[in-house]
């Protein structure tokens, strides 16, 4: 009974370990400024940059990123997110290699 117990301890602590881990690699994700990730100009507007959206043919600028949530979104699709969405979107990417690329894995 004593050595289930050290292994229940043994593996909630490199669970633990593992959870800060990908808590940690998550935030540097959602930290990736997402006008780094943005190939066109972006015109500062008050809080926001505005350009012309990457998802769609755009005319007229319709895709704000608000560098102080570093959220984006988009006018004409109505959709928006974090850095990690954008550059699911941008690369057609699923999460985990969004997740990756953005905290420099």
């Amino acid at each position: 009974m004593l050595g289930n117990n050290k292994f229940k301890k043994t593996f909630i602590k490199k669970s633990d370990t593992l959870r800060s881990q990908e808590d940690q690699k998550l935030q540097k994700a959602k930290q990736f400024p997402i006008q780094n990730l943005f190939s066109g100009s972006l015109k500062r507007t008050g809080n926001a940059l505005i350009g012309c959206c990457p998802f769609h043919e755009d005319k007229k600028p319709s895709f704000a990123v608000y560098p102080e949530t570093n959220t984006w979104y988009c006018f004409t699709e109505l959709v928006g997110g974090d850095s990690i969405s954008f550059y699911m979107k941008l690369k057609s990417v699923d999460f985990q290699t969004a997740l990756g690329a953005l905290a420099g894995d």
